[in-house]
């Protein structure tokens, strides 16, 4: 009978780890589920005794579940790299959004944005806050805003919206969209993603072979593909 290990991770994980789970379903026998949270509200839930066997978030918090005894902190290893992006409807204009001033004009002309609601705990939303405030144009950007939990482009798909923002990997789940691009270098958020196994899993070998898989060199084309960055 085939086993099925359960995942707590960012959304932005869900494509490469689709992408994966057949080859590993074949060679391992394992099925893979997964539950999806910002990394804040992931280490919440496995704080409030949620049953994993694989853990999904920031090293910083990794480590810190670690110490706690709520994950196996040998485990531990880097899986991917989230970046920021933006995407647009298919019949909105597509900008260079490659300098700051490319990505700043591509603000300032959509007509509408939308992005996660800050209050999630979303680390793209609160970085995509910090980047209009240093841009100088939050009011303007604000009075366009719609913000709402969960992937966000599904709203650019449906022309509810022109403009959406959140991590890059998060946008090409979406059909019916146009992918820009990351933000430019200096405007960018490289947030690094770490997994572990759960203390509680009761696969841990399965757990442990799963993130030695998305860990390897060999998973990289899959990482990047996903619009993520491989680990370093």
């Amino acid at each position: 009978m085939t086993q099925t290990i359960r995942i707590i991770t960012t959304v932005a994980m869900q494509g490469a780890i689709e992408a994966l789970a057949p080859d590993f379903r074949k060679a391992k026998d394992v099925a893979i589920s997964m539950e999806f949270a910002p990394p804040s509200a992931t280490v919440e839930k496995v704080r409030a005794g949620e049953a994993a066997d694989v853990v999904i978030a920031t090293p910083e918090m990794i480590a810190g579940l670690a110490q706690e005894g709520k994950v196996d902190g040998a485990t531990s290893r880097g899986v991917a790299r989230m970046v920021m992006g933006l995407a647009v409807g298919l019949n909105e204009p597509k900008p260079d959004i490659s300098t700051v001033e490319g990505f700043k004009n591509a603000l300032l002309q959509a007509k509408s944005v939308i992005h996660a609601d800050p209050a999630t705990g979303s680390p793209s939303a609160a970085h995509f806050l910090k980047v209009v405030a240093s841009l100088g144009i939050a009011d303007e950007v604000a009075r366009k805003t719609t913000t709402r939990s969960g992937l966000v482009a599904p709203a650019v798909a449906s022309g509810e919206c022109a403009m959406a923002i959140q991590q890059l990997a998060e946008l090409k789940l979406v059909d019916g969209v146009h992918v820009l691009g990351p933000f430019p270098d200096a405007l960018q958020n490289v947030m690094p993603l770490s997994a572990a196994v759960h203390a509680g899993s009761k696969a841990p070998e399965a757990a442990k072979a799963l993130i030695d898989l998305l860990a390897s060199p060999a998973a990289k084309p899959v990482i990047e593909k996903a619009g993520l960055l491989a680990p370093v």
